[in-house]
């Protein structure tokens, strides 16, 4: 008995052991000399597009300019650092410090136009170049003449006393997660006590919420998830605060499981819903977490992002502080990103405080060709969110998909087999949906089944359908917030009863690929 007891208390001391063995991490620091053929063409095609051969940069500092990727553009040429590129630079710093916005009256400081074309004014604006000049200031200070660099200082004091005054809640993902930084570093570097410490607070704030419900409450983008990283990795590398180090570091970690988790290697997208999301085929527009996975797979043919130039490309600017802040993966994540494991029913519920519930049930099934999930309690309208989601993939490689818009009007739940779309809005007189189906035509619609190339969906409903129309791109980038370009998109309309049971689904599809 002494023998076997021993025996369980070893057993015991090695599983905790090994329970408390820290995550295997995959980290990389970059530069430009050690960048792979891959990243170094994305790189130098990114700097090739923002000023083509030929031009001066002074050409491409034009009106209708975007003056966040214009920062970019700076890091990244300070970051590759070859003859011209520091002067380059200090010209394009030059302009942009010119074009900061400060009202004295109202005290809302620290905003950078959009662009110089009008007073196209956006608040986010100080986050995003905000830390980005941190960047440039904390790793290149030494290219720069002291005149930038003490204007980079002014301008960043701005910026984080505008972000103080305006103060934007945890559940404002990515922007409170760059806000709560640039609060802390320009508080602590410049000796202004009370911006560190509403930095340090906010990321308590930030990291607490996310610990409550183990997910952002800026739900599932395929483009903000990307902005997030970023900003989390700007709390790993240059975070004054030991604890908020920690904080980034943890977040940095639990963030991409769950990225692995909602993200399909062999679809190369996120299932849905998106509570955010500028398209429906992550290979088809540039997404910010496309570019981070890009990164890590470091592999043109895993990688979910466009061949060349494809919709939404500004995007590809978030190569300069993505490379600039190094990239921490847990292995087990990295293997993720670069093949299917398995499939996978979950569950989440995401703090959000969009008009509906201010816990919002989502439901999700990933299996290798096919997935689908839904969002529950959403009544915010908004062509960003779409509700539900279908992917599969075709017989020639390319993705089909359905979606249920972000009309408010529905709430979407889903089994391992069926997508079920129920009622919100008891005014509501119709049911849209669009399905993008490669060659598919109208007649693949019927009643009971819509037998698509390589899919057939069931369709349980009592409701009639009033219209099946074919949709053109530019329609369905004004109403939908798709980016992306396709043929043979189609809108199917259903007309709802007066008095429905909104207890009783409005249709129901089963998906068999």
């Amino acid at each position: 008995m002494k023998t076997l007891a021993l025996v369980f208390i070893i057993c015991l001391t090695i599983g905790s052991a090994r329970a408390q063995q820290p995550e295997a991490v995959y980290a990389k620091k970059y530069t430009y000399e050690t960048l792979s053929p891959y990243q170094k063409q994305l790189f130098n095609d990114f700097l090739a597009d923002e000023i083509p051969a030929g031009k001066k940069v002074a050409d491409v500092l034009t009106n209708r300019t975007s003056l966040r990727n214009k920062t970019r553009l700076a890091e990244a040429l300070l970051f590759r650092n070859k003859p011209g590129d520091k002067e380059n630079a200090t010209e394009i710093l030059k302009w942009i410090l010119q074009n900061q916005y400060r009202d004295e009256n109202t005290k809302i400081y620290g905003i950078w136009k959009t662009s110089i074309d009008g007073d196209n004014l956006d608040q986010n604006w100080r986050e995003f170049i905000g830390c980005d000049l941190i960047i440039i200031r904390k790793k290149y200070s030494h290219l720069l003449p002291d005149d930038i660099r003490k204007e980079i200082e002014v301008g960043l004091t701005h910026a984080a006393k505008g972000a103080l005054k305006r103060n934007v809640a945890p559940d404002y993902t990515n922007i409170s997660i760059m806000s709560s930084f640039l609060m802390e570093y320009v508080g602590t570097e410049f000796k202004i006590d009370e911006l560190r410490k509403a930095g340090i607070k906010k990321a308590h704030d930030i990291f607490d919420l996310y610990q409550r419900h183990h997910t952002f409450s800026e739900y599932n983008s395929p483009t903000y998830y990307g902005v997030t990283l970023v900003a989390i990795a700007l709390w790993r590398e240059l975070a004054f605060s030991p604890e908020m180090r920690q904080m980034g570091q943890t977040l940095e970690r639990e963030f991409w499981h769950e990225v692995t988790t909602v993200y399909n290697a062999n679809l190369k997208n996120m299932v849905g819903p998106y509570f955010r999301g500028y398209g429906m085929d992550m290979r088809k527009y540039l997404s910010i977490i496309g570019i981070w996975i890009a990164i890590a797979v470091d592999n043109e043919k895993q990688a979910p992002i466009p061949p060349g130039k494809g919709a939404k490309n500004g995007e590809i600017s978030n190569l300069a502080p993505i490379f600039n802040l190094g990239l921490s993966i847990p292995k087990a994540d990295l293997a993720a990103l670069k093949g299917f494991t398995e499939p996978r029913f979950i569950t989440r519920t995401v703090p959000n405080s969009y008009k509906g519930d201010s816990i919002k049930p989502v439901t999700a099934v990933l299996n290798r060709d096919w997935m689908m999930g839904g969002v529950w309690g959403n009544r915010r309208v908004w062509n960003q969110i779409k509700t539900g989601a279908i992917h599969w993939k075709t017989a020639d490689g390319d993705i089909g998909w359905l979606l249920v818009p972000g009309s408010g009007q529905t709430n979407v739940k889903v089994s391992k087999t069926t997508m079920s779309v129920y009622l919100a809005d008891p005014t509501a007189t119709t049911l849209e949906l669009y399905v993008y189906a490669p060659n598919a035509t109208s007649t693949a619609f019927s009643d009971a089944s819509w037998a698509l190339p390589s899919m057939k969906l069931q369709i349980q409903t009592s409701l009639k359908r009033t219209g099946t129309e074919s949709v053109d791109t530019r329609q369905l980038q004004k109403d939908m917030a798709i980016a992306e370009a396709y043929q043979g998109v189609f809108k199917l309309v259903y007309e709802i009863p007066a008095g429905w049971d909104q207890t009783k689904p409005l249709l129901e599809l089963s998906p068999s690929n």
